[in-house]
């Protein structure tokens, strides 16, 4: 009868304990396993679980700045494709007028020609500044210009003045450019500077306003390249390096959670045995008693 003990129910309660640890540690693996997270609740791990949430909080507000910026981008492309077509029409302007200064060969019918022509381009001035637009938000008609606070953009991680830029967009109707009271609404038949009045004016208006275009589109340019594009490899270089550096705390080892999730299925396995030979070698001393 050796091996036979009355103390088999706590021998039994010890290894019923040992089993729930061993299916808790199981289901804590397969949890990593499944999740792909070695953090899935705060008890998990408290200061990993901390500096987690502040690298997501990090990468999210890095993404969302990396989209601002390339908003930003894709706005002042199409502010500066506007500008462009604008100054091309200028340019063809001030052929025109140049055309109109050659008063021992042009005729008057030729110059009311040019005139005509004269007045379609400034049309086509004013409406290319009303339709230019971003998602129904005019850009061109002086509603970004410097008076009125520029366009706003936020370009980084905190809502803070030092990472947002402000870019004028100046209006680009013929009410608002050129110098002074010299504007390009002047070159209209009847106009102190059409053609047929003064083609000298309408030439230094154009060259005003052709210049004004340009510096514009300049500026532009510049943020672009030199503060959009710069910024956008710089989020995208610190999104990469707080991924990883998030990866390293939250993200499962799978190797270790394979090798954890073998030994305690093993480990259950042998617990489960081990409950049974402890319950039969109870039943065994209650059977040796009642004989």
């Amino acid at each position: 009868m050796s091996g036979l003990s009355i103390h088999s129910i706590s021998q039994s309660l010890s290894a019923s304990h040992q089993v729930q640890r061993t299916q808790s540690n199981l289901a804590h693996s397969l949890t990593q396993l499944s999740t792909g997270n070695r953090i899935n609740s705060a008890q998990d791990d408290p200061a990993g679980l901390i500096a987690q949430e502040l690298f997501r909080s990090e990468i999210t507000a890095g993404n969302a700045a990396l989209k601002n910026t390339r908003m930003a981008n894709n706005m002042l492309n199409v502010a500066e494709s506007g500008m462009r077509q604008i100054s091309n029409l200028l340019i063809e302007a001030k052929g025109l007028a140049v055309e109109a200064a050659n008063s021992g060969v042009m005729t008057p019918q030729m110059v009311e020609a040019n005139q005509i022509q004269m007045n379609a381009i400034l049309d086509s001035i004013d409406r290319f500044s009303a339709m230019t637009n971003w998602l129904g938000k005019p850009l061109l008609d002086g509603t970004f210009s410097s008076e009125n606070g520029g366009a706003l953009f936020q370009l980084g991680q905190e809502v803070v003045s030092s990472q947002q830029v402000t870019v004028p967009l100046e209006g680009t109707q013929t009410s608002r450019v050129g110098s002074g009271s010299n504007l390009l609404l002047e070159l209209r038949s009847g106009g102190a500077a059409s053609l047929a009045t003064n083609p000298q004016l309408a030439d230094r208006i154009l060259g005003t306003a052709i210049s004004q275009i340009a510096m514009q589109r300049g500026e532009i340019g510049a943020v672009q390249q030199y503060t959009l594009d710069t910024n956008i490899n710089a989020l995208q270089d610190s999104l990469v390096s707080l991924t990883a550096a998030k990866s390293i705390i939250s993200d499962a080892d799978y190797a270790v959670a394979v090798s954890n999730t073998v030994r305690d299925q093993i480990l259950l396995q042998a617990g489960i045995q081990t409950l049974g030979l402890i319950d039969q070698n109870r039943y065994n001393t209650l059977a040796l008693l009642n004989s």
